[in-house]
C-alpha cells in the first residue's frame, strides 16, 4: 500500500472514530439535533407480531442510517434523562432558595449601615460648614 494512501485511510478511520465519539458524547436527554446537522423526528416502530406492547418510540435523526453516526435513541431513555436533568435543576434552585432569608438579613444590615454612614456624612458636612463660617469670621476679625 502506498504510504500517502495509507495516511489518508488512517485519517478517514480516525475521523470516523471521532464522529462516533461525538455522537456518543454529544447530548443527553431529548436530542434536539443530530451531530450530522439533521433534525430529529419522533418515530414509532411498527408493532411486530410476537410483541405484546405497542410500537416502540424513538427520537431518530431524519438522515438515520445504521452506521453509528446518527441518533436513534429510545424515547423512554431520552425522557428519563430529561427528567433527571430537570430534577437536578430543581435541586439547585431549592439550594439557592434556602439562602434567601439569610441574604435578606444581610441586605437589611447593609441598609442600616448605609443609613448610619449617611448620617455621619451629613454631620461631617455640617461641621465643615461651621468651620468654614468660623474661619471666615476669624479672617474678618483679624484682617479687617
Amino acid at each position: 500500500m502506498d504510504p500517502a494512501e495509507e495516511r489518508r485511510d488512517t485519517k478517514r478511520h480516525q475521523e470516523y472514530i471521532n464522529m462516533l465519539g461525538n455522537v456518543y458524547d454529544s447530548e443527553y436527554g431529548i436530542p434536539r439535533r443530530c451531530p450530522c446537522g439533521g433534525r430529529m423526528i419522533d418515530e414509532v416502530r411498527v408493532k411486530e407480531e410476537h410483541e405484546t406492547h405497542p410500537g416502540k418510540r424513538f427520537f431518530t435523526c431524519i438522515n438515520y442510517e445504521a452506521d453509528g453516526l446518527h441518533y436513534r435513541q429510545p424515547w423512554v431513555v431520552g425522557v428519563q434523562e430529561e427528567i433527571e436533568h430537570l430534577r437536578k435543576r430543581v435541586d439547585e434552585a431549592e439550594e439557592v432558595i434556602k439562602w434567601v432569608p439569610n441574604l435578606k438579613r444581610q441586605i437589611e444590615s447593609v441598609e442600616a449601615q448605609v443609613k448610619r454612614l449617611a448620617l455621619l456624612v451629613d454631620r461631617l458636612t455640617g461641621d465643615v460648614y461651621n468651620l468654614t463660617v468660623q474661619v471666615d469670621t476669624m479672617e474678618k476679625v483679624c484682617f479687617d
